[in-house]
């Protein structure tokens, strides 16, 4: 608590018993108490996701520690803290049959930044220092997750905390210097800028005053956060240009943060003969191609400071130019007659989030969708699980964020990430979500991929279903809405609502698939037309 952390997430367990009260004695703690350990997890994931400040969950000891394992991965990757207080029994308990023990002691192997193993019996500064140190290692570059495991026996007891106590104590300083590096040059004139999600809400102008000071296109995935504030350089499409040919061939490349969510992108630079340097302050690989020529350890802004290149005025002008003709297509495939797709739902959500809301992305198609689709005039942030791309605790993630924000969140999930994290739908009662469930009853991902040409796809892979999402509101007490068609209108009258809602849009995954298909194959027409 003196290091800062202020929201401790409870799951109910006995073994936990010290933890639980002690956080609920002190005033300035915040409690969520969720029955899901897997979804409370997550539910403090958010948390670090949206303030960058470790949120702390207690859990009680056996299989309740393991079901953190997923957000524990997630944290991991995607470098977010997080701070777990797992009960545990005494060493007398350990290794005899005793109920509910199990090896708990480094149980998160190499995905937590550090780990430690409190003796039973230890004194208040003991247990300072180790906290401190916790917080540390949860807060450092890179900051992570990390486990403090804690061996209790019965009879469990705490002193109450008295207001006066709770001041009492001080903070160990703690400082974490921004990584420097020399100057950097290039002979190059016709760079290329690509923006990951970025470790530092304070990197993305230095990127984007250095593309506009070289004039070099810059593509940015949709986490980045760089559509929030468009700049000339930023190529919209690049996604699309790319899949229908491009001969334009940059000589550079600097790529800052994590990786994009662009699959053809990496299969581009995979082809073309670059140089190719990747900045960031982590010291992460991100090259699934096997194709950096470079790494940077830097402070983002740091680097974009002391970087010098060549400018090619008609380089930039180039690449507008496909990015115009390129976007012109993709509109006039909107303005067709057709099915109501994801993508269609996906242009309806950015015609209708307003401005004071944040944005979450499930993984598989609404990732992808917001990517190619969703462009918003203004909106407060992007946020995806996309440290591991897993569909598990979605739900718990966008009520976490909705939580460090203090804004509402429109959460948009495909329905197998909601049948995957049902039991997080009790936190929307808490936290302004507005869960939009994109239902095509079943795995839409998949769709875009070769076996769903095979006989055992709808099966073995779509996951097909025939559920729908109303019975579900109903059992956690949540307003429900079913949008079928012109989605704009409805979403609108829900999102002036100030609680929670489960809105549920129904689409076709194959046409979806279709849709898509057909704006790639309009720009390849075009493309040999030019």
């Amino acid at each position: 608590m003196q290091q800062g952390v202020r929201h401790f997430c409870v799951a109910p367990g006995s073994r936990s018993t010290p933890l639980v009260l002690a956080a609920a004695e002190h005033p300035k703690a915040k409690i969520h108490v969720h029955y899901d350990e897997r979804g409370l997890g997550f539910f403090a994931l958010g948390i670090g996701k949206g303030n960058k400040m470790p949120a702390a969950v207690i859990a009680t000891s056996g299989t309740a520690v393991g079901n953190l394992l997923p957000s524990v991965m997630e944290a991991h990757h995607t470098s977010t803290p997080l701070i777990l207080l797992t009960a545990d029994r005494p060493p007398e308990l350990r290794d005899c049959g005793a109920n509910q023990t199990t090896d708990q002691a480094k149980v998160f192997q190499s995905f937590v930044r550090w780990q430690t193993d409190l003796p039973s019996s230890l004194d208040e500064a003991y247990f300072r220092s180790a906290a401190a140190q916790g917080f540390f290692y949860a807060c450092q570059n890179p900051p992570g997750p990390v486990q403090i495991n804690g061996q209790f026996r019965e009879p469990f007891s705490i002193p109450k905390i008295t207001p006066m106590q709770s001041e009492t104590g001080f903070p160990i300083r703690m400082e974490f210097p921004r990584h420097s590096v020399k100057e950097q040059k290039s002979s190059s004139s016709k760079g290329i800028i690509l923006i990951g999600q970025l470790p530092h809400a304070d990197d993305l102008h230095p990127i984007l005053e250095l593309g506009k000071r070289l004039q070099w296109p810059i593509f940015a995935d949709v986490l980045s956060n760089a559509r929030l504030f468009p700049t000339f350089e930023q190529i919209r499409c690049f996604d699309w240009i790319l899949k229908k040919g491009c001969d334009l061939k940059p000589e550079q490349i600097l790529h800052f943060g994590d990786r994009l969510s662009s699959k053809k992108l990496l299969e581009w630079l995979k082809e073309i003969e670059s140089d190719y340097i990747h900045v960031s302050p982590r010291p992460f690989l991100q090259d699934p191609g096997r194709i950096l020529t470079g790494r940077i350890q830097s402070d983002i802004p740091e680097f974009c400071s002391v970087f010098k290149a060549f400018s090619d005025p008609q380089w930039l002008i180039s690449w507008k130019e496909l990015d115009s003709e390129t976007s012109s297509i993709v509109e006039s495939q909107f303005s067709k007659e057709s099915p109501f797709t994801e993508a269609h739902a996906m242009r309806a959500l950015e015609k209708a989030i307003p401005s004071h809301f944040a944005a979450f992305f499930g993984n598989g198609m609404p990732i992808r969708d917001a990517d190619h689709f969703f462009f918003p005039s203004k909106i407060a942030g992007f946020f995806g699980n996309r440290g591991l791309s897993g569909i598990d605790g979605n739900i718990a993630t966008a009520a976490g964020i909705a939580e460090s924000l203090q804004m509402p969140i429109a959460a948009f999930i495909g329905d197998q990430a909601a049948l995957h994290d049902f039991n997080s739908l009790p936190l929307l009662k808490n936290y302004p979500v507005f869960l939009i469930v994109s239902n095509n009853f079943g795995g839409g991902i998949f769709s875009h991929l070769p076996i769903a040409q095979s006989p055992h796809f709808e099966k073995l892979f779509a996951a097909a279903h025939t559920w729908n999402f109303e019975l579900a509101a109903k059992q956690f007490s949540l307003p429900y809405m079913r949008i079928d068609a012109n989605p704009e209108k409805a979403l609108e009258q829900a999102f002036g609502s100030k609680q929670s809602i489960l809105i549920e849009i129904i689409t076709d995954r194959v046409e979806n698939h279709r849709f898509q298909k057909e704006i790639s194959q309009s720009l390849k027409r075009t493309n040999s037309l030019l």
